[in-house]
């Protein structure tokens, strides 16, 4: 009896993740995650070097079957917590996430092992897979996998070996000036948002965050591209672009809460002309009928480079307009207890090093800031755990990937 082959779609709801596309998608996600926690990702192509061959000898609905089965021996090979699915052709992409080089070998070995006896009649099943460990800092997904699928045709696969590591870096996504320029005349700079918790509450407020939105759809994260933009004569075009759009969503969604404005470089290096931005600022939150009170600006402490008494002339400044001020990033670079008790901001942004290198620390500087008058938030919450932390040190409020990721809305 003839039996029916699968279809694509058939085939992908049979192959762990359903499509090539979500696989994808959760690449970007575990990117953007681990780079933010500084925690190894591990990815493993895997290729079947003889399908075409099968499928030629065979039929594809054969063809198909075995990816079923490897499908098969892939899910029964990996952790709860890993991410595989079928990637292109004859080929799958298993995301390791917190894997290191050492364990993502066990994983490729484990498969090599069991893949040995896989055969199609008198075709021994050919299997080869490319590794590359890495930390993720500011690279585009697609931009990894692009380099894995060129490492397939490696001069070491004809020597005889099945696995090989890929030792090469993966530059950041660097998005130039045209790139810049065409997406200001374009509009396609968007905000994004990520929610702000109140410690065992819920939503405080949402922190308003660039994006840049490619011709493809992919989003490109601040990190990618502001250095760049800031060396640009659109920096505050931009920032006031993402700044209206999100009035714009915000009230269309009837929010009420607080809105968390962490960007504003345009006034915080340059005092003279800040304030004139200041004023304009202000007059376009009255147009959209929201409360000063509802802002909180917040000055990026590790790259203010003004002097103290500069900063505190802007402090003086954004408070005669009734707005709150959070101080940003604190305990990294320039830092300054100095300046964080001349200012006396309302709320301070503890940076996610403390979660990630100074939990020993994180004590202290908590019950120091409490003791002085500041809410306290705790950045980078990336974790069920993190997030106890701030519950056990009564910190006021918490922000992080595992409360909320940046969204456009």
């Amino acid at each position: 009896m003839v039996r029916k082959g699968f279809s694509c779609i058939e085939l992908y709801k049979h192959t762990l993740v359903s499509s090539s596309n979500c696989l994808l998608e959760f690449l970007r996600k575990f990117l953007y995650l681990y780079e933010r926690q500084r925690l190894p990702i591990s990815l493993i192509l895997l290729d079947i070097s003889n399908l075409a061959e099968i499928n030629k000898r065979f039929g594809y609905h054969r063809g198909n079957e075995l990816l079923l089965e490897i499908a098969s021996i892939i899910e029964n090979s990996i952790r709860k917590s890993d991410v595989a699915g079928k990637y292109k052709s004859g080929s799958f992409l298993l995301i390791l996430p917190n894997a290191d080089r050492e364990g993502a070998y066990k994983v490729a070995n484990r498969l090599k092992l069991r893949f040995n006896t896989l055969s199609v009649e008198v075709y021994k099943v050919g299997i080869k897979m490319v590794i590359h460990s890495f930390i993720p800092n500011g690279v585009r997904a697609e931009d990894v996998l692009d380099m894995l699928e060129r490492s397939l045709v490696n001069d070491r696969f004809k020597e005889g070996e099945d696995i090989i590591f890929v030792e090469e870096e993966v530059k950041p996504s660097k998005v130039g000036y045209s790139i810049l320029l065409k997406a200001v005349q374009d509009g396609s700079i968007e905000p994004a948002f990520q929610p702000i918790y109140r410690v065992g509450g819920g939503i405080e407020g949402y922190e308003v965050l660039m994006r840049l939105i490619r011709e493809d759809g992919s989003v490109i994260p601040a990190g990618c591209f502001i250095d760049e933009l800031l060396k640009t004569s659109f920096i505050s075009l931009s920032e006031e672009m993402v700044i209206h759009k999100a009035f714009l969503k915000l009230k269309s969604m009837g929010f009420s809460g607080k809105i968390f404005i962490n960007f504003p470089y345009s006034f915080i290096n340059f005092i003279s002309k800040g304030k004139v931005k200041i004023s304009n600022f202000y007059k376009e939150l009255l147009s959209h009928g929201i409360e000063p009170q509802r802002i909180v600006v917040e000055l990026p402490e590790s790259k203010i480079t003004t002097t103290t008494e500069e900063l505190l002339e802007l402090v003086k400044e954004l408070r005669s307009y009734g707005f709150s001020i959070a101080v940003d990033d604190f305990g990294i670079e320039n830092s300054s207890v100095e300046r964080l008790m001349k200012t006396k901001p309302d709320i301070v942004k503890l940076d996610g090093f403390f979660l990630r290198e100074g939990r020993n620390l994180l004590k202290w500087v908590v019950l120091g800031m409490k003791r002085m008058g500041f809410s306290v938030l705790l950045e980078q919450v990336e974790t069920a755990e993190g997030y106890e932390i701030a519950k056990n040190l009564k910190v006021d409020f918490a922000q992080g990937y595992y409360l909320g990721e940046p969204k456009l809305l």
